[in-house]
């Protein structure tokens, strides 16, 4: 491959007549831009991305961080912004990371290797991001927010009202005794979709109740204890272990004990297509991200996750036992 200046000498041009021919820019006539751009592909030459962000100053990489690379929801998630940031010209370099230290390091490399943006998901919660690193680097965050300058911005939607609009949508359904699963590590996403649940429960004059241990012994004595009609999952990942679970304490969902997650994964949906579930809206997510990398709109908080209803609940006119 050869480079922009030994290219401009076989044509006999200069670098900047090279640049505009391959680029498509005006100043140019049409039979030389022909003429390079023959010479071009006869020769290999490619422009390097790279060289070319240095000279304009301006990025096309959006990095990515993510805790694991394993996670249907992170992997559907990013894949929705990469597909909006893409008509902006705008690419997405992944990344993963483990703890605190490794997350702030890469940020770092990001802001050093002057990417347009960062779209994170935090490993911890109340990390704060230096001026340093955002002074020519937006950074958006997900799930958790961040603490920083006006350059960092969170995007999610109202998880108080994902928690409650699932207790209200089960409570039509006639379902009372509810049982919420979710997880012990501390993340935004959890406590507030937890205490929407609460509040649903509290509406309807019933005491909630939280498990966060989804082991056999401990969901089987739940049920026995509690005698739920219905349970909430945080996510669907727990909703298919939990139907897992029942089916191996030998209850049947829905006609033993309703279950209802959240997410609505294109990935989940293709493993389980008959999950009643709430669809985390990535679609406006990835709009709102688009909108504040490529311009300057602060996004906003959104709504809470809409049903979408499946098999796995189960309308009642009466509180079944469960034996």
């Amino acid at each position: 491959m050869i480079s922009s200046l030994e290219l401009a000498r076989i044509c006999g041009v200069s670098q900047g007549t090279v640049d505009r021919a391959i680029h498509h820019r005006t100043g140019i006539g049409e039979a030389t831009r022909q003429r390079i751009l023959k010479a071009a592909a006869a020769h290999g030459y490619s422009p390097n991305p790279a060289a070319r962000e240095i000279m304009t100053g301006k990025s096309r990489m959006v990095g990515a961080l993510t805790p694991v690379t394993n996670s249907v929801f992170f992997m559907d998630l990013l894949q929705c912004i990469k597909e909006s940031l893409a008509p902006q010209g705008l690419r997405v370099l992944l990344a993963t990371v483990n703890t605190p230290e490794e997350f702030q390091e890469m940020i770092g490399e990001f802001a050093a290797r002057r990417m347009r943006a960062a779209i994170v998901v935090p490993p911890e919660e109340g990390m704060v991001i230096s001026s340093h690193v955002t002074r020519d680097m937006k950074v958006v965050s997900l799930l958790s927010p961040l603490r920083g300058d006006s350059a960092v911005c969170f995007v999610a939607p109202d998880e108080v009202a994902t928690g409650k609009k699932a207790v209200q949508y089960l409570a039509r359904k006639g379902h009372r005794r509810i049982l919420h699963l979710t997880y012990w590590r501390e993340a935004m996403a959890i406590r507030d979709r937890a205490r929407g649940y609460e509040e649903g429960m509290v509406e309807l004059g019933e005491a909630p109740v939280i498990l966060r241990d989804l082991s056999r012994p401990i969901l089987a004595k739940a049920i026995e204890k509690y005698r739920p009609t219905a349970l909430f999952c945080h996510n669907d990942p727990l909703a298919l272990n939990v139907i897992r679970i029942l089916g191996e304490l030998d209850l049947r969902v829905p006609r033993d004990v309703s279950v209802m997650g959240v997410d609505n994964s294109p990935t989940f949906r293709f493993l389980y297509p008959d999950l009643t579930t709430m669809a985390y809206p990535r679609e406006r997510i990835a709009v709102q991200v688009t909108a504040w990398i490529s311009g300057n709109k602060k996004p906003r908080l959104m709504e809470g996750c809409r049903i979408v209803e499946g098999q796995t609940i189960r309308k009642i006119h009466s509180h079944p036992i469960i034996s």
